[in-house]
């Protein structure tokens, strides 16, 4: 081979050599990193949902109480439903005289009370298991407006109760208390984290368990109740008991019996519900303060929603102070 072709053969081949370390180097580049998930801002209009469970305050632990009682004692429910019977009776020889027969009045109706009341004990213990749930866990709907400065105000609007497999959501406004309006500070920083500060407001406990008692509990356990005196009508046959009450007794006839029945029925809900408007005569507060991870769903710089949402914070009284056992929220963009 001449030394002339070996040297152009030397030359092609650095030149292919070259071309191919070109090629090489010239190969798409990485893909772009996806757009970031965090905002930049908190600043927005967000709706929320919270839930707290809390231990029962010591002032609402009396009207659980006042359920209970039905179905606590030995010879209950057939004495407490015969004591409150008679306890209704006008004074007088009618009064006395069922008075004096009430043991043998309990122990017969025991033998008739799947026929009297016969949805009475499960009921009461469903009333009673059903006060206690949203005395302890407690259900908001919100609205969270942030300002560019972190600057915020948190409005509760609604109460939430969670007994069945539906929430039932009950306005504030809509049953005379105004909603619930307090101020703080939000701040976010590089890795999304949302804090809001430490802020308290006021909690109408007693108002709040009402409505829970009517517009939920009642209905969880008599649908076609709407307060606790109509249901706890619809789970003993006063008719029937006072006819038998009047067989027994041997003195005037079933009508004033009967009447009791349904006053009984009546007083003891008027029992319940002055219980409950005792509670907030002691003012319950709140004081929380709250992270979640902020996300920006469209990459755009503005935070679209709260997610994981923890609350933590006390439940105060003017002479207790308990933590508050769990806490959570979540929150979404609004218009």
């Amino acid at each position: 081979m001449s030394s002339s072709h070996f040297v152009r053969s030397r030359l092609l081949l650095a030149v292919a050599i070259t071309w191919l370390t070109a090629c090489g180097d010239g190969q798409s580049p990485p893909p772009d990193a996806p757009p970031s998930k965090i905002p930049t801002s908190p600043a927005g209009r967000f709706t929320l949902a919270s839930t707290l469970d809390i231990t029962v305050p010591p002032s609402a632990a009396p009207v659980i109480a006042r359920l209970v009682a039905a179905t606590d004692g030995p010879d209950d429910p057939s004495r407490y439903l015969i004591d409150r019977l008679i306890a209704t009776l006008p004074e007088g020889p009618l009064r006395t005289l069922a008075d004096n027969a009430a043991p043998y009045l309990a122990a017969y109706l025991n033998e008739r009370l799947a026929e009297i009341a016969p949805g009475f004990v499960t009921g009461i213990d469903k009333l009673a298991s059903g006060l206690s749930r949203i005395a302890s866990h407690i259900g908001t709907l919100e609205t969270l407006e942030i300002d560019a400065t972190g600057a915020a105000t948190r409005t509760i609007t609604a109460v939430r109760f969670d007994l069945g497999s539906t929430p039932i959501m009950v306005r504030l406004a809509d049953n005379g208390l105004g909603d619930i309006v307090t101020s703080l500070g939000v701040t976010l920083d590089a890795t999304g984290k949302v804090t809001l500060g430490t802020h308290a407001h006021a909690l109408p406990y007693g108002a709040v368990l009402r409505l829970g008692l009517d517009r939920a509990v009642v209905g969880s356990v008599v649908p076609a109740a709407h307060d606790l005196a109509g249901a706890l009508t619809a789970l003993v046959d006063c008719d029937g008991l006072g006819t038998l009450v009047s067989d027994r007794v041997g003195l005037g006839s079933a009508a004033p019996y009967r009447a009791a029945c349904r006053a009984a029925m009546i007083a003891i809900a008027s029992e319940v519900y002055d219980r409950i408007d005792t509670i907030d005569d002691t003012q319950l507060g709140i004081e929380v303060t709250g992270t979640a991870g902020g996300i920006d769903l469209d990459s755009n710089g503005t935070m679209d929603e709260l997610r994981q949402g923890r609350w933590i914070g006390t439940i105060t009284s003017a002479s207790s102070r308990a933590a508050i056992q769990a806490a959570s929220f979540t929150g979404k963009s609004a218009p």
